[in-house]
């Protein structure tokens, strides 16, 4: 399977190297809100630190804003998915083409070991080969009749070739690049404010500032209308309501017992505590419409999003309030 980096990880095209740095700005200016300057420098190592990358960097390269905001998932296995790229990285796969990408003409396989992606591109055919689609000048998508004709080579590709074949996302965690940078500077402000003392009022309005005078496009005005400005719904958790910095649902912290973990390997323990904060999507990502979005993307308690699995936040709540009255236990 694929297990190394992204193909061309440390290529960034000019505007990625503009929205990059335009976070890097945002989590300065949240730093410059915190008071206590080794609280500052915490957020800045954990939280605010960019990296130059399409998929964040090796080991801790950035931080979790830069991972969670603005690359998709990490992904390894026997298919073309980068182990993390930028969510407005322009090649995606998808059952279906939606209106706002353009089908491939076809994939060819150099040498029976490169994918090369084939588009017309400004009234002319062009050839991308997987370690240049970061290249591509719009959005274009590989649907599932371009990878058929291929299947008896792909099936045969080792560890190696998958590696350096990574090229792809998928469509369901896609977005524009304004989108990346606002989900960014609103999880910044969340874990600013509940977890380093800034000042809501004041990080709101710096980071707004910010948003507001961006140049990597001209033509983008934000905050957009789908940026918050209520202090709730950055901080609470969107499923409990409960602050992210507090125990889910306000239940009493659930002590873990010990498990054995050979002492020669990092541990991520800590991630899986029921309060720890992950990602969310209060409505489920899927291939037909982007949502990874300020009005859909927030932190929440782990327990609560592995609660939520791939549902909506109001089928959540029809599930647990069936399970709360099959027991008896309304109030």
């Amino acid at each position: 399977m694929a297990t190394g980096r992204t193909i061309s990880a440390s290529f960034l095209t000019e505007r990625d190297e503009k929205v990059i740095e335009l976070c890097k700005m945002i989590s300065q200016e949240i730093a410059n809100c915190i008071e206590d300057p080794i609280q500052r420098k915490k957020f800045m190592s954990e939280f605010g630190k960019t990296s130059n990358t399409r998929d964040g960097g090796m080991g801790v390269g950035a931080g979790k804003l830069q991972r969670d905001a603005l690359c998709t998932r990490g992904r390894q296995g026997k298919a073309p998915f980068s182990n993390r790229n930028l969510r407005w990285h322009p090649l995606v796969v998808a059952e279906i083409c939606p209106a706002w990408a353009k089908p491939i003409l076809r994939i060819e396989i150099e040498n029976d070991e490169l994918l090369v992606f084939v588009v017309k591109e400004d009234g002319r055919v062009r050839k991308y080969p997987a370690d240049k689609v970061h290249e591509m000048s719009q959005r274009y998508v590989a649907l599932p009749e371009s990878w058929m004709p291929h299947i008896n080579v792909l099936k045969s590709w080792n560890d190696t070739l998958w590696t350096q074949n990574s090229c792809v996302i998928p469509i369901l965690e896609a977005c524009d690049w304004q989108d990346a940078v606002e989900t960014y500077a609103l999880l910044g402000i969340a874990v600013a404010v509940e977890f380093f003392d800034a000042d809501f009022a004041r990080v709101y309005e710096v980071v707004t500032r910010t948003l507001a005078r961006q140049k990597v496009d001209s033509k983008v005005s934000l905050p957009s209308s789908r940026f918050p400005s209520n202090q709730g719904d950055f901080t609470n958790c969107p499923v409990c309501r409960v602050s992210i910095a507090k125990n889910a649902a306000q239940m009493p912290e659930r002590v873990r017992e010990k498990v054995w973990q050979p002492a020669w390997r990092s541990t991520k323990r800590e991630e899986g505590e029921d309060s720890s904060i992950q990602l969310m999507h209060v409505q489920p990502l899927v291939e037909s419409e982007m949502r990874h979005h300020a009005g859909n993307v927030r932190y929440g308690h782990r327990w609560c999003n592995v609660a939520m699995t791939d549902h909506s936040l109001d089928e959540t709540l029809d599930f647990m309030e069936y399970i709360v009255r099959a027991h008896n236990r309304c109030k």
